[in-house]
């Protein structure tokens, strides 16, 4: 994406030919469709700040180059964060954002928009300068770095267009500067940053909380709500439950139990939560009473460690809500679809997470394409992984070694090779996000007729369960060793090399 001159763009007013200029000025190939309120709103900005800029530049049209620059509707991958208009100055020291509204709304929404955008643009430049423009009252807003806002002129925009600081931009790959990591955080693996409020979250995760806190207003001192949160690995279960744990330890004392193992992030939090305790579900919680229970990895969870929070639940009145992987849950036995009954006896409000929040795209791509051969990775950059060979364990073993002295760590997958080498297991991975990563798939994985990966052996299942949720994690680096299979291998080169 390059950034685009906003006068060039604003000749054309009829929302046709206005997306197709913006696609072919910004070099995107799969433009947006612009809505004839959006082309107008911006339309009426350039032409407000027209006669501001010829005022301090003459009528040679030299102005029009104050107009340089911006990038339309620029969203962070993975989040759905839009901005309507950015400007970076080329040294990052300074960032311009202006939001667009055809019709008049309230001004504390506007306000709190350009709040939310500035944390954003906090993780490049603490000089950042917000504006919202209405085009039904033609009236500009300015925020400033304290939160007030205030209605000003289209002189002082126009001012700030002139400094010599915006001469020159970021030119294009903006997307260097927004990496979704800084914002989304797993509270496990980033404890300070979940501390200090440094993260977000996405449309989805905020309807969810929405929903959930309506469900217990709505039923408190009614009846027991139950709500079962699902999404596979990477959609932002975890940072949702320790959200709402905050929201709701504000009034009174809040339980996180963990199906998984308690990570040392586990054991910050909890010493520095206020009416927020976090245990194992296998731990007794019995001894005192709570306003909320929440539920990590309740996948995770025996069946006698459900049963009991259910009864504990029922006896006490107290809310759950479980989040889980539906990944990973085991064929019911005859005591747990016992619980399941129970469960749906209580008709709890069900919240599906879709798509992937944690996970980079490329590798996500790939991971895709990597369990089933028809998934299309060709648009996807997948430098960022390596597939390698080894003939044999010891050769898999100096590879490894190799990638563990260039920071990558290993995820130990059931009954192959590495099983005693050092590295992470099942259980150590449960709430980690983890920068770089290896893995060895050795002969017992396959692809079927229907091109999925699969697994011999009876640890195969378990094993690619593990394989899916370790390569979820990885937020940088991925490293795939292909032992004993060139079949495998060239199938895998396949998928990387589309």
């Amino acid at each position: 994406m390059r950034a685009m001159n906003l006068y060039l763009l604003t000749r054309a007013e009829e929302e046709k030919n206005f997306s197709l200029l913006a696609a072919e000025l910004s070099g995107v190939r799969k433009h947006k469709e612009y809505s004839r309120h959006e082309v107008l709103s911006l339309c009426s900005l350039v032409e407000g700040l027209i006669p501001c800029l010829r005022e301090r530049s003459g009528p040679d049209g030299g102005w029009i180059s104050f107009l340089d620059g911006f990038y339309l509707s620029y969203t962070i991958a993975h989040i759905s964060k839009e901005f309507d208009l950015l400007k970076i100055s080329e040294d990052g020291k300074c960032v311009l954002n202006i939001e667009l509204k055809s019709e008049a709304i309230e001004e504390d929404r506007i306000s709190k928009q350009l709040s939310q955008n500035r944390y954003y643009l906090t993780h490049i430049s603490t000089a950042i300068y917000s504006f919202t423009y209405v085009m039904e009252t033609n009236t500009l807003y300015n925020l400033n770095e304290k939160g007030y806002m205030r209605a000003c002129g289209m002189e002082e925009l126009a001012e700030l267009l002139c400094r010599p600081v915006f001469e020159r931009f970021v030119e294009k790959d903006l997307e260097q500067l927004f990496k979704a990591s800084d914002y989304l955080i797993s509270p496990v693996d980033a404890p300070s940053k979940f501390l200090q409020g440094s993260y977000f979250l996405t449309n989805q995760q905020f309807e969810f909380k929405k929903k959930i806190l309506d469900l217990l207003r709505e039923e408190e001192g009614d009846r027991t709500p139950l709500i079962a949160v699902s999404g596979s690995a990477g959609t932002g279960k975890t940072l949702l439950l320790f959200d709402l744990a905050l929201e709701l330890s504000k009034k009174k004392k809040v339980l996180i139990l963990l199906g998984g193992k308690l990570q040392d992030g586990h054991r910050i939090l909890d010493e520095r939560l206020k009416k927020v305790w976090i245990r194992r579900a296998e731990e007794d919680y019995s001894d005192q009473e709570w306003s909320c229970i929440l539920v990590d990895e309740a996948n995770r969870m025996s069946a006698e460690s459900l049963e009991r929070l259910l009864d504990y639940a029922e006896s006490e009145g107290t809310p759950c809500i479980l989040a889980f992987d539906p990944r990973r849950v085991k064929e019911p036995e005859d005591k747990d679809n016992e619980i399941r009954r129970r469960i749906r006896e209580y008709k709890p409000l069900v919240l599906s997470f879709t798509g992937n929040i944690r996970i980079n795209r490329p590798i996500y791509a790939f991971l895709r394409g990597l369990f089933n051969k028809k998934e299309n990775t060709a648009s996807a950059d997948l430098s960022c992984i390596d597939v390698l060979y080894a003939g044999d364990r010891e050769s898999a073993g100096c590879i490894l070694d190799y990638y563990a002295g260039k920071g990558y760590h290993r995820i130990l997958l059931p009954g192959g090779c590495g099983e005693k080498r050092e590295g992470l297991g099942e259980d150590d991975i449960v709430g980690l996000e983890i920068e770089k990563v290896a893995v060895v798939l050795d002969d017992r994985f396959y692809y079927d007729e229907e091109q999925h990966l699969k697994a011999r052996g009876d640890s195969g299942e378990e094993a690619l369960t593990l394989l899916y949720e370790g390569i979820s994690r990885t937020r940088e680096m991925l490293c795939v060793v292909v032992m004993g299979s060139e079949k495998l291998l060239s199938e895998i080169m396949e998928i990387k090399n589309r």
